[in-house]
């Protein structure tokens, strides 16, 4: 039962055959299954399709190397205003013991910054895009985009009762907070003092020298990364997280009742997450208490047994 010229070899046609019971086709030498022929093309198909399936959750699983907008990143930095060249700010200890300026209580370890949602300054993160982990960069940052101009509106004079009342001495250079606002001594004449509430880096062209450490990927990473950012004292073995359908759940350890403003920074937890995350609805944030057992009872139980 003959069907004419074979449409995919243009070459001899093919036939059933009854004693085989399969459809069998002559080409060149010898006889050639059809269904052979068509298995053959189906595994190496597969295979291809196999190998690019491969290939493609290799890179999938690979992290990420180029920071983008809403990256969530490590970095290290020093920041110096740019006429005197004097460091106001920096995260890498061993600058600081070079340049005399370090401190026991301070926190010298790479910051977490959302890329786009102002956790350093603008200027910043825009100067982060693009960068690749291990690269650093200088940043300029003018005064319009860092602390502002100077403000003369700023400058005020203050009577010395008042500084009194807030336990303020009338010295030259001495710090004054007035509500939201703090500023320093310039000047002291007769009954009043000149304070100048300005910020100290106004006016100035700010440099930093930035250095991307890490990309931070993953869901549980990204949200312990989270947690740490607003509560540093808790070491990461003490924290459990998960997310289901949407949802967040922490668990703190009980020692994070005594850590001074953390309610505050649950607050600040659960604001990250739901602006960093879309797919997340609600944040729980829960305490775990565990029963305590006395030492004598448990020693007792032991000499019983």
């Amino acid at each position: 039962m003959c069907l004419g010229e074979c449409r995919a070899t243009r070459r001899k046609p093919f036939y059933y055959s009854r004693s085989e019971g399969r459809w069998t086709g002559v080409v060149k030498k010898g006889v050639v299954r059809m269904s052979e022929e068509k298995k053959t093309k189906a595994k190496a198909k597969t295979k291809k399709a196999g190998t690019r399936k491969t290939a493609k959750s290799e890179t999938s699983r690979q992290k990420p190397s180029v920071v983008k907008k809403d990256s969530l990143v490590y970095v290290d930095y020093v920041a110096r205003t740019k006429d005197d060249n004097e460091i106001f700010d920096l995260t890498l200890e061993d600058v600081a013991r070079q340049e005399g300026i370090y401190r026991e209580n301070a926190r010298y370890e790479p910051v977490l910054v959302a890329v786009g949602h102002n956790w350093l300054l603008e200027a910043i993160e825009e100067g982060l895009i693009g960068m690749k982990v291990g690269e650093t960069k200088t940043i300029e940052v003018p005064p319009e985009r860092g602390a502002g101009h100077r403000d003369p509106k700023k400058i005020k004079l203050i009577p010395k009762t008042r500084l009194a009342k807030l336990g303020v001495k009338p010295i030259r250079g001495e710090r004054v907070k007035m509500g939201n606002d703090e500023g320093v001594i310039t000047n002291v004449t007769g009954r009043k003092v000149r304070v100048d509430f300005n910020s100290p880096l106004a006016g100035k062209t700010l440099v930093f020298d930035v250095t991307v450490r890490s990309i931070v990927t993953g869901t549980k990473d990204k949200i312990i990364a989270i947690v740490k950012r607003r509560i540093p004292a808790i070491p990461e073995g003490m924290l459990s997280v998960s997310k289901t359908k949407g949802a967040v759940t922490i668990e703190l350890p009980e020692v994070s009742r005594y850590i001074e403003g953390i309610q505050y920074a649950e607050i600040g937890i659960a604001s990250d997450i739901i602006k960093l995350m879309d797919d997340v609805k609600e944040v729980k944030i829960v305490t775990k208490f565990e029963r305590r057992v006395p030492k004598e009872t448990t020693e007792e139980s032991e000499e019983g047994e």
